[in-house]
């Protein structure tokens, strides 16, 4: 369920060297509309089938986009986030760089396995979270009602088995919520291991906030 598992093994980088008519090629092969040119383990740019038609160039790098945050994510990037940068941007690829920014592989949209009608939820604002907990443990009425005692409800749910000794699920949640700090709390309570999470801390609460749900906490 994150980027490093998603990595193609169809799909590779182009190089500086190669020419625009080999690399709209290599883009109609594999049916994608960009792809990133690559050097010593380091992503030089993004091209685009469009910039490649249309500029009128004759190397690659002429027609490069050097900005290149939009086009990259990290190999531990969650899957629902991922489909969440490509739609934002219209992607169809994006790259992945691992903690010292060598480039790793690329991800493609088709190969994320999200169904045309997960879209709309996964647009919704909210935050997302992974669970772990073993397969003969795991209840979705349990989960969703911790969930629901702190006002978040799971709007898309994704079940991914650990082939381990334990039978580990990893259990990924889309929250109607952003800020999932009572549910994290609640849910650690309660035993869950949280592996995951893209909730930032919430800057509105106050030492009251904090104190009224350490009593809410304590009583549960």
């Amino acid at each position: 369920m994150f980027a490093i598992q998603f990595i193609s093994g169809e799909l590779f980088p182009l190089k500086k060297s190669d020419s625009i008519e080999s690399a709209l090629l290599f883009m109609d092969d594999w049916n994608v509309n960009e792809l990133p040119v690559v050097e010593g383990g380091k992503i030089l740019g993004f091209v685009s089938e469009k910039a490649l038609q249309t500029q009128n160039q004759e190397r690659i790098d002429l027609c490069m986009d050097v900005h290149i945050d939009p086009y990259i994510i990290n190999e531990n990037t969650h899957l629902f986030d991922i489909w969440l940068r490509m739609h934002q941007y219209q992607f169809e690829t994006l790259a992945v760089l691992n903690a010292d920014e060598q480039f790793l592989g690329i991800v493609s949209l088709k190969d994320l396995g999200i169904q045309s009608f997960a879209h709309s939820t996964l647009m919704q604002e909210g935050s997302t979270l992974v669970i772990k907990v073993q397969a003969i443990q795991y209840s979705l009425a349990e989960i969703s009602r911790i969930c629901e005692s702190n006002d978040a409800k799971i709007i898309y749910l994704f079940v991914e088995p650990i082939m381990d000794s334990e039978n580990t699920l990893y259990v990924s949640l889309k929250m109607n919520k952003v800020y999932l700090n009572h549910v994290i709390a609640s849910l650690e309570r309660f035993g869950y291991q949280i592996i995951h999470t893209n909730s930032p801390l919430d800057p509105n609460q106050s030492l009251d906030d904090r104190y009224n749900w350490l009593v809410k906490y304590l009583n549960t």
